[in-house]
């Protein structure tokens, strides 16, 4: 019996496309839908005013959270961008696990490291998309623990990143690589400065209703979604020649041609590779 699938599908990308889609579609879109707030939708921002205990504020700046899921059309936008930018997001898993264990050095803790990092760039996009999909209004402690995991692994996974790159080796193999190594350490002190204070600036303004405190919280949540695009743009330098290959293989065309014509037919199955 003839496999159903006799030859090999597949679609090459390259690097560019896995940058634009994977990391700066969300925060090009994520400011999208902020502007489109202010520019069409102008009197929401106006009368803003985060909860009944503190009333008549000037809050300037609401956070992200509003835009991406509760008004619309924006959420709308943003879940669409989110649709779009999951899968390439999790090319960046098999990109840098490879970068970093073919230059690993013999040593048990860098691997144990690079296993850390890898549940890093699994647990980041889990807390976006519960950020995303559970409104702020709608369960307010659950967006909170998604919040916190997101920007919690994106500034675990930045840390780990940057040192995995310095003890693996990889400054000293071209110009290149010494250069986004300085530019993740920059990217970096900027999101961990915005990190840290998110849970300095919020309880501060519960506690005084002081809107410079909630203007700060929100100004520094658009500062980390910016910090989060670019860190994962300098995979365009770190891997220029890098080709995405995307398709399905028969496994039964392969033994045909090794001639074990006599074998029983095998399923086909998907493959994901990068080249």
């Amino acid at each position: 019996m003839k496999s159903p699938i006799d030859e090999t599908v597949e679609k090459m990308l390259r690097i560019r496309w896995l940058v634009c889609l994977g990391a700066l579609l969300p925060g090009a879109g994520c400011y999208f839908v902020v502007a489109y707030t202010y520019v069409f939708q102008f009197k929401k921002v106006s009368n803003f005013t985060e909860c009944k205990e503190c009333p008549n504020l000037n809050i300037t700046l609401p956070p992200v959270s509003y835009s991406i899921g509760v008004w619309e059309p924006q959420k709308f936008i943003w879940l669409f961008i989110m649709f779009i930018h999951l899968p390439p997001r999790l090319f960046f898993l098999t990109l840098y696990r490879r970068l970093f264990l073919s230059f690993a050095p013999k040593s048990v803790w860098y691997g144990r490291i690079t296993w850390i990092y890898m549940q890093t760039l699994w647990l980041e996009p889990m807390g976006l998309i519960i950020v995303s999909v559970v409104d702020i209004n709608g369960g307010f402690i659950i967006h909170a623990l998604g919040f916190a995991i997101w920007i919690i692994t994106f500034n675990l996974n930045m840390l780990l990143n940057i040192v995995l790159h310095h003890f693996g080796g990889l400054r000293e193999t071209h110009g290149t690589m010494e250069n986004t190594w300085r530019l993740k350490i920059a990217i970096f002190l900027v999101g961990y400065i915005c990190a840290i204070s998110t849970p300095i600036t919020y309880p501060y303004f519960m506690a005084n209703c002081s809107p410079f405190a909630y203007n700060l919280f929100s100004l520094t949540e658009l500062i980390e979604v910016g910090c989060n695009s670019l860190f994962y743009a300098i995979a365009y330098f770190e891997f220029p020649k890098t080709r995405i290959t995307i398709g399905i293989k028969s496994v039964q065309k392969d033994l045909d041609q090794l001639g074990n014509r006599k074998a029983p037919p095998l399923p086909t199955k998907q493959i994901m590779s990068i080249a």
